[in-house]
């Protein structure tokens, strides 16, 4: 069943009815803090994460983590899979003994709660801006460790590689489609009880349409908003036919609602206000 949370009608997102697309362990940031901006929001988690069937090329990797010089991080949940695969393969973390990057401060911050501090943070949330922030540090020949999703993006990887790095890109986690609420989110759409979607990934967006193929698809949002976490989300949503009403500056949950505030403060639908 899709959760609702009521928010107390009073802030700059008063009134607003939000369907939230994150999974069940990451949305309680995103529905909190819309909450305290008097908004209301409807939690339908599309994305399970799920350790990959197959370990071995990641448990390859982990046997010899201290020949890397670099491991790069570009998620909070590619930290805490690898972290949980290594406690279980009985590898300390001491064995870390390359430098760190991570994608965000948020990816960061969860380093640093298992004593982990990551040398390179860039100022873009992507894999661009670890790119620019890496470039002057990196030496060709050096030994880079991608732990990542099964569906994240190449441009990192192959870029490395240009750069004339050795990548090993290792599947820590797996992201599946979690559809079961898909009648009731439909049937929402469908009443009008729903002002803004907010997709926070690529693959929230493609889960999402797949879950709405069969109840109408983009029938379904008509006089819906679409806001999207950054660039990369809202070009996923184009390439669904979705127009991208709001794209965060910075690409984080709190860039998101700030730029939900501006849209409907501003060229948005005002008398949500």
């Amino acid at each position: 069943m899709i959760h609702s949370v009521e928010g107390g009608h009073v802030g700059p997102l008063a009134g607003i009815r939000m369907m939230v697309t994150r999974s069940r362990g990451q949305a309680r940031e995103l529905i909190s803090q819309l909450e305290a901006l008097g908004g209301e929001a409807y939690a339908f988690p599309l994305l399970k994460m799920v350790p990959p069937q197959d370990s071995s090329r990641l448990d390859e990797a982990l046997s010899r983590i201290g020949s890397f010089d670099w491991v790069m991080f570009t998620s909070v949940n590619g930290v805490r899979f690898f972290l949980d695969r290594m406690r279980q393969l009985g590898i300390g973390i001491d064995r870390l003994t390359g430098h760190l990057a991570a994608v965000g401060p948020k990816t960061a911050a969860e380093l640093a709660l298992h004593g982990l501090r990551a040398e390179v943070i860039p100022s873009d949330y992507v894999a661009e801006g670890m790119l620019a922030s890496l470039k002057d540090r990196l030496q060709p020949g050096e030994r880079v460790l991608l732990p990542r999703a099964d569906i994240a993006r190449k441009t990192l990887p192959e870029e490395l590689r240009r750069m004339g790095l050795d990548v090993t890109e290792v599947d820590v986690y797996h992201t599946v489609i979690d559809a079961k609420d898909a009648p009731e989110a439909a049937e929402r759409l469908r009443n009008g009880l729903i002002d803004v979607i907010a997709f926070t990934s690529s693959s929230t967006v493609s889960y999402f349409m797949e879950a709405m193929a069969p109840y109408g698809g983009k029938q379904l949002l008509e006089g819906v908003s679409i806001a999207c976490i950054g660039p990369i989300t809202a070009d996923t949503a184009r390439a669904h036919g979705l127009q991208a009403d709001v794209v965060a500056r910075e690409y984080t949950v709190e860039g998101l609602l700030e730029a939900l505030k501006a849209y409907w403060g501003g060229n948005g639908n005002g008398h949500f206000i």
